[in-house]
């Protein structure tokens, strides 16, 4: 009986010391970063936003950080595009989109802050209307 006890204890022990390493060895999620463009003083309200000045460049740096997988989910709302991207700090996030002419060229504005989750969930397609 005794023996079954100290072989028990040897196995919690082993198991909270793997459980340690593991943890250690996984590292930390990247911090988010939410990139809010928003129209800008060259923005042409007569014109579609393809039509727009570099909006092609912007849609390409866009595509170009997805398929690196940077970008965590985007969004547009009313007049406002949402990008949330993974990156070490602010100034990396925003050097993510030194690449887009869109924003030098005053077509859209852009914002970074860091994007603290605090409700977790599934963010996705709805479903069409039936």
């Amino acid at each position: 009986m005794k023996q079954a006890n100290v072989v028990l204890i040897a196995l919690i022990a082993v198991s909270i010391l793997l459980t340690s390493l593991l943890r250690a060895q996984t590292p930390p999620p990247a911090p988010l970063f939410a990139a809010v463009f928003k129209t800008g003083a060259k923005w042409d309200p007569a014109k579609a936003p393809n039509e727009q000045p570099f909006f092609r460049e912007h849609s390409a740096n866009l595509a170009k950080l997805r398929a690196a997988g940077t970008i965590v989910m985007g969004a547009r709302y009313g007049e406002v595009g949402l990008v949330v991207v993974t990156a070490a700090s602010e100034p990396e996030a925003r050097r993510l989109f030194d690449a887009d002419p869109s924003v030098a060229a005053g077509t859209f504005t852009l914002e970074v802050q860091r994007f603290s989750v605090f409700y977790s969930g599934y963010v996705g397609t709805p479903p069409a209307p039936k």
